[in-house]
């Protein structure tokens, strides 16, 4: 990773590497990305909608319910810490390292990806009137996501420059897009930290069903 990770998030990366999940489920630094869209998208989008794509096609094989509950709270830790840093404009984004010791952002960016398609309609907004550092941040992401998941996609003159500094820019071109929402919501709409998302709680969908037999059966 490109940098030192926390015992939380080494212990939450542990779990997403064992085989008590599905091997479609989301790696720390995907996770790290897809939670850092679903906070940036212009439009709120509760934990019932995101939380299940983090295990692909088939729920975890928790130890117990106090395991499923201790894993959901790494997971919606991490998603306050990203806001915090996004505030601050302080945001770290996590990389796995290539073995020359450059950063994958790619696996980054296809998380960011993946909470992108969620809403896809809510991000249409920023076309309106945007500045030009948002436009430039809009256009930056877009531009590596392509590169990223469309590997037979047309090729740009600023392709090679681009994948050069991505890693470094990544950051600040998510703090652009998270101050941008910030700007465009009210504060009953914002991404705001979220305390807890019990597993025996009411589901967030609002079914009237307990979480874990709603949405973390998804």
């Amino acid at each position: 990773m490109t940098s030192k990770l926390s015992r939380r998030l080494l212990k939450l990366d542990a779990f997403l590497h064992s085989e008590a999940v599905d091997e479609d489920a989301m790696l720390l630094s995907e996770l790290d990305g897809f939670l850092a869209g679903v906070i940036v998208c212009p439009d709120l989008i509760a934990p019932s909608e995101w939380l299940p794509l983090i295990w692909g096609e088939e729920l975890p094989d928790f130890k117990n319910e106090k395991h499923a509950q201790d894993i959901l709270d790494l997971i919606m830790g991490h998603y306050n810490d990203i806001i915090r840093q996004l505030n601050q404009r302080r945001y770290s984004p996590i990389y796995n390292i290539d073995i020359d010791g450059s950063p994958l952002w790619e696996l980054w960016v296809d998380g960011f990806h993946q909470a992108m398609q969620l809403q896809p309609a809510a991000w249409l907004i920023y076309e309106i009137d945007a500045e030009e550092d948002l436009q430039n941040a809009l256009f930056v992401i877009a531009r590596l996501m392509e590169i990223a998941t469309e590997p037979n996609a047309k090729p740009e003159d600023i392709d090679q420059e681009l994948e050069n500094i991505a890693a470094d820019v990544i950051p600040s071109q998510i703090e652009v897009l998270h101050h941008a929402r910030l700007k465009l919501q009210t504060p009953d709409t914002h991404a705001g930290p979220i305390t807890k998302v019990g597993w025996n709680d009411p589901c967030p969908c609002g079914a009237g069903k307990k979480y874990k037999r709603c949405c973390g059966l998804k």
